[in-house]
């Protein structure tokens, strides 16, 4: 496990960042690409299945393709560098490369932190563990866990839990969805005398109850938290060694990923991955080839993307409890995934709450990979822009390639 970087430390803070402000939205642009540098944090190297070459055609033309803002149309490219604050984005189409570029300092090998996209790879690691018969998501999480027996996630199903359907009162933190709390103890922001000694002794804290469990979708990082170390438990090893084991080596990287953690070695499940924007690219090409690699090697089990796709009539019941739901109304949460049927799009994605994406088209063939620093987490207006506006644009805009 890395240490945060002490030089690196010392350097910034003649800049005003710390490692108790390096996450605030004033700081992302220039703190979410070296963001490990603050944390302790595991290496996961590139090496295994050798990278997979694409055939580059740039033929999307971000001035060409018009949007719509509050102020009226203009071109992606502005609506992307100007008001999303977008630093990177690679779109393919089949096995194509069809556009890229870099803003802010980025380059193709800069890694950024994606902050809850990682909650799709926490929960692929799920999907893995019962291919292999190690894990039953049907199960209550106290089964796996005993030491959470006298908290809030006891009567939960670790299905319901992926689901954000565990019905949890938590206090977030105000414009989070996590509590100060949780970051304490996974000394997310530096070392913090009094703190819970890590994230399972957070999630032994929560006594609370909003919903009855299986209700409501709430999003709440916590859950993928206890999904992280259930799924650990039921492995027998490390979310990074499983992490490079089952997936990273299989996907043709081009560069090492860099997992953030806590103190006591157990990484921040919901949102601690750094990896490139090309490479997540790779991850949703993988994920529209029914989770096979561009060997045809079965990387993420077919049945789990099918049912991601399909949802059920538990998630869309539980979506309507959600602000989301206002947002996107024909959509589901299911597996840390989300699926929103917008513009005539069913568009399965993966996201962060800076304006990290990886979003993929089944019927264009179309993914889309987006590294962003938005000044502001999860607001309704940054959605709208990327899923409402950018996502269905771009999709339109391939069917013409």
């Amino acid at each position: 496990m890395n240490e945060p970087d002490t030089n690196f430390l010392n350097q910034v803070k003649n800049f005003g960042l710390t490692q108790e402000n390096w996450d605030s939205g004033e700081m992302a642009t220039a703190s979410f690409q070296n963001a490990w540098k603050f944390t302790h944090s595991y290496t996961i190297d590139k090496s295994g299945h050798p990278s997979e070459q694409w055939k580059s055609q740039g033929k999307l033309n971000l001035k060409a393709i018009q949007v719509n803002d509050a102020d009226g149309p203009l071109s992606l490219e502005v609506l992307l560098r100007d008001r999303l604050h977008n630093n990177a984005m690679v779109v393919l189409k089949g096995d194509n490369l069809i556009h890229e570029h870099y803003w802010n300092g980025l380059s193709p090998d800069s890694k950024t932190l994606v902050m809850s996209v990682t909650k799709s790879f926490t929960s692929m690691l799920a999907a893995i563990a019962v291919e292999e018969g190690k894990l039953d998501m049907n199960r209550k999480v106290q089964d796996y866990l005993p030491e959470l027996k006298g908290s809030a996630f006891a009567n939960s199903t670790v299905q319901e839990v992926a689901d954000m359907r565990s019905g949890l009162k938590i206090d977030v933190t105000p414009g989070h969805t996590w509590a100060k709390a949780m970051t304490d103890a996974q000394e997310w922001n530096g070392y913090v005398e009094g703190r819970l000694n890590g994230t399972i002794e957070y999630a032994k804290t929560i006594k609370g109850r909003k919903y009855p469990t299986g209700q409501a979708y709430q999003y709440q990082c916590i859950n993928t938290e206890v999904l992280g170390l259930v799924v650990e438990k039921t492995m027998g090893k490390k979310l990074p060694e499983l992490f490079s084991e089952k997936v990273w080596s299989h996907l043709g990287a081009e560069s090492n990923a860099v997992w953030q953690s806590d103190a006591t070695g157990y990484v921040v499940a919901s949102g601690g991955l750094n990896i490139t924007t090309r490479d997540l690219a790779k991850v949703g090409r993988m994920l529209l080839n029914d989770g096979k690699n561009d060997q045809g090697k079965q990387v993420i089990p077919k049945a789990f993307i099918d049912n991601l796709m399909e949802g059920n009539d538990e998630v869309r019941s539980a979506w309507k409890y959600s602000k989301e739901s206002h947002l996107a109304p024909d959509a589901w949460y299911k597996d840390q995934f989300r699926v929103m049927n917008i513009k005539g799009r069913k568009m399965l994605a993966m996201v962060g709450i800076h304006g990290q994406s990886v979003i993929m088209d089944k019927e264009s063939d179309t993914v889309i990979a987006t590294a962003g620093s938005y000044p502001q987490p999860e607001t309704p207006r940054m959605a709208l822009m990327m899923f409402q506006e950018m996502a269905p644009a771009i999709i339109k805009a391939t069917e013409s390639i």
